[in-house]
């Protein structure tokens, strides 16, 4: 596997192409963790909250998401393999696990809350629980 930072082995069940906003989340999740920035700038909103509850910290706003992203202590993701991906209306949630290029595993899921049940709605929160 390359530990790269754009490089991610990535595990997807069948069956996550029946719901756009499936997509959305899996699309989303591996921007965060690949650092793609225009990825994260197209679904979340200017205002997005994300809380890492493990580390009991609060990110307000995109900008200070993706400046975090590029903290020179963050671990890189080599692997992530996603076990469920969930939408109904404005809310989704995503479940799996991530390889870290140390060879840590992380258990983890995040739960999303949209603006809006509509196909448009950006990203307005997450809460991430970590194992």
């Amino acid at each position: 596997m390359n530990s790269s930072p754009n490089e991610l082995k990535l595990t997807i069940p069948t069956g996550c192409d029946n719901a756009p906003r499936k997509q959305i989340i899996i699309d989303f999740t591996v921007a965060i963790l690949t650092r793609q920035n225009e990825v994260i700038n197209e679904y979340a909103d200017e205002s997005i909250i994300w809380f890492q509850l493990k580390d009991n910290t609060k990110l307000e706003g995109r900008n200070a998401l993706i400046s975090t992203l590029y903290k020179e202590d963050r671990e890189i993701a080599s692997a992530l393999e996603i076990y469920q991906v969930i939408t109904h209306g404005k809310f989704a949630s995503i479940n799996g696990l991530m390889l870290l290029a140390n060879g840590l595993k992380i258990d983890f899921c995040d739960v999303y809350i949209f603006s809006s049940a509509a196909k448009s709605g950006k990203i307005k929160e997450i809460k991430s629980y970590r194992i």
